[in-house]
């Protein structure tokens, strides 16, 4: 089974998990990491940065779908060359991070202009920001189904910054869950859900409509592989033990 026919089966079953290395992570000691954590966990996918190099560096040494995130079209059509298995439009951490606010003219022409450049050659994913109204999100979604994206990961309010304390953790995954809910129900393609998934919450995104999740930082930051799979595991574990004992909820 290729990679891309493991995360589609994944996608089909609801039990999808990515593990998010970074946006702006080229460490490539500390990505190969979380590729090696990941894999290690019975994951479906990763998550990384738009660097030629590194992509290369991941492609040699995983089975694993490889997503490629940026923000600019012309780098994930650069990263289309390098060998990236599906690009992601997102997430937008380092935008708000610099106090910039994605509109969804925008993610919608970025993602009309990477479609225009790479076709059906690729899967696309596309991030639709948390921050945006409901009603935006959803008209959004629908916009870039029709633009041709493959994939949209949903997210909460709080995109996937920092969660510092219990109440915004709660908060990020609450919004996360209930964008989903809703995007879900707009659009025909797979929707997963990032932004302070855990072990302890991934299984509410099925709950919530969503195929599987993306986990960031709950693997990233911590310091060494055994600790990063021992989390990515428990994600997969949580959404395998939803299909197990729900198929008919995994497979609606």
């Amino acid at each position: 089974m290729t990679r891309l026919n493991r995360m589609n089966q994944a996608l089909a079953n609801r039990t999808f998990v990515k593990v998010i290395a970074g946006i702006e992570n080229f460490d490539t000691h500390h990505v190969m990491g979380v590729v090696a954590a990941a894999e290690a966990a019975g994951a479906h996918a990763v998550d990384i940065a738009a660097d030629a190099a590194l992509i290369r560096t991941v492609k040699e040494s995983t089975s694993l779908a490889v997503f490629v995130s940026a923000t600019e079209p012309a780098k994930l059509i650069a990263a289309a060359e390098a060998g990236a298995d599906v690009l992601e439009l997102g997430n937008f951490d380092a935008m708000y991070a610099r106090g910039e606010e994605p509109t969804a003219e925008q993610i919608l022409g970025w993602t009309r202009e990477v479609k225009a450049a790479v076709g059906d050659n690729l899967p696309l994913c596309v991030t639709v920001s948390g921050r945006l109204p409901l009603n935006v999100q959803l008209d959004l979604a629908t916009q870039l189904q029709a633009a041709g994206a493959d994939l949209i990961q949903a997210e909460g309010v709080m995109g996937n910054v920092e969660i510092v304390d219990t109440h915004s953790a709660l908060t990020a995954i609450t919004s996360a869950l209930a964008n989903a809910a809703e995007i879900a129900k707009a659009v025909e393609m797979p929707v997963f859900v990032a932004g302070g998934i855990t072990p302890a919450n991934a299984a509410f995104a099925v709950g919530a409509g969503a195929c599987g999740v993306g986990v960031g930082r709950a693997v990233s930051k911590l310091a060494t592989v055994a600790e990063m799979e021992a989390v990515a595991k428990g994600v997969v574990t949580s959404l395998a033990n939803v299909r197990a004992a729900a198929p008919s909820l995994a497979l609606a």
